[in-house]
């Protein structure tokens, strides 16, 4: 069968003219209207792939994008919440390790010192109460936020640290957690991070909740 490019009347390969219309079927005519019309129809269909195309591009970019910002802060939201205290601390080059400091518990809060915080960097203390004893840990991270914490890395039970620049460390098993987002870095605990504590400061004093240390419990 032979198609009229002009009224797509389908005609006997044989006929030379059009049975409707009359155009011609044979010669450069019919090529001509042949090429335009094969050539619009083509042209129809780019609009159809391009949006589809461009959808794709999106998504898989905004998919990188995703992944991309997720992998980079991985910060800790109870880290990030912590209070800001004072300017940025630059630890380069230093290695500051954990100083023993007494607390209060009284009221219902665990009370330490802002001031030590501030000046030894990273201090250790320990609750004992209701036939418990935790040990408990705070320091200044880069950004100026003070973190509370107990001090403990679970898996192998360590109960000391030390900052080395940018890195916390435990004392045992060495394992490395960016300091300022507690996100592991190198290690054998590196999902064990010392357990964020939430923690005020109030006139002075770094205050944390005495229900959340006595309710607390090893993530392994």
């Amino acid at each position: 069968m032979k198609a009229c490019p002009k009224c797509q009347t389908n005609n006997q390969d044989s006929n030379n003219f059009c049975k409707k219309c009359g155009f011609s079927l044979s010669g450069s005519a019919f090529q001509e209207k042949k090429k335009k019309v094969l050539g619009e129809n083509k042209n129809k269909r780019k609009p159809y792939w391009v949006p589809i195309s461009l959808a794709i591009i999106a998504i898989a970019l905004a998919g990188i994008g995703y992944w991309v910002i997720q992998g980079n802060t991985g910060t800790n939201p109870r880290v990030s919440s912590q209070p800001k205290v004072t300017g940025k601390v630059d630890y380069s080059g230093q290695k500051i390790q954990m100083v023993d400091i007494q607390a209060k518990a009284e009221k219902g809060k665990i009370s330490i010192p802002l001031s030590e915080v501030l000046e030894k960097r990273m201090v250790r203390f320990e609750y004992e109460g209701n036939g418990i004893k935790i040990p408990l840990l705070a320091y200044i991270t880069q950004s100026g936020k003070v973190v509370t914490a107990v001090s403990m890395c679970e898996p192998c039970r360590s109960t000391r640290f030390h900052i080395q620049e940018k890195t916390l460390v435990c004392n045992a098993c060495y394992t490395m957690w960016n300091l300022e987002s507690l996100k592991g870095i190198n290690g054998g605990c590196l999902n064990y991070p010392p357990d964020v504590i939430p923690s005020t400061v109030e006139n002075g004093q770094i205050k944390i909740d005495e229900k959340v240390v006595t309710q607390w419990k090893p993530r392994v």
